[in-house]
């Protein structure tokens, strides 16, 4: 009977452990999030660079791919360090629209011609 008892322990213990790994794993995936920015005043590959620069430079961002064919930027980043609107912000103050956010006026005006809306 001792037998039965210390088997079914060991068991549910084991099963505790695996539960608490699965609940572990799962929040670090929930930390990490992917958005989709709309880019609609990058003009050539040079916009390309500064708004990957810029998003670059937010903490807490993990991965960014820029399309100057699609103007949009897609980002993954750790939620528990920034959010969608703190890299918006960092694309308007390098002189972008970022989303529905406008450039950042000075920053635009200080852009090279090639990145001004025709």
């Amino acid at each position: 009977m001792k037998r039965n008892n210390l088997s079914a322990i060991v068991i549910i213990t084991l099963a505790m452990l695996m539960v608490n790994i699965n609940n572990a794993d799962s929040n670090e995936v929930q930390k990490s999030k992917t958005i989709t920015i709309e880019l609609n005043s990058m003009q050539c590959d040079m916009c390309v660079e500064k708004v990957t620069d810029a998003i670059n430079s937010v903490e807490g961002v993990e991965k960014v791919s820029v399309d100057l064919d699609k103007k949009r930027a897609t980002v993954t980043y750790d939620t528990d360090i920034t959010n969608k609107k703190a890299i918006e912000k960092a694309i308007t103050l390098a002189g972008y629209d970022a989303n529905k956010a406008p450039a950042d006026k000075e920053a635009y005006d200080n852009l090279s011609s090639c990145c001004k809306k025709p």
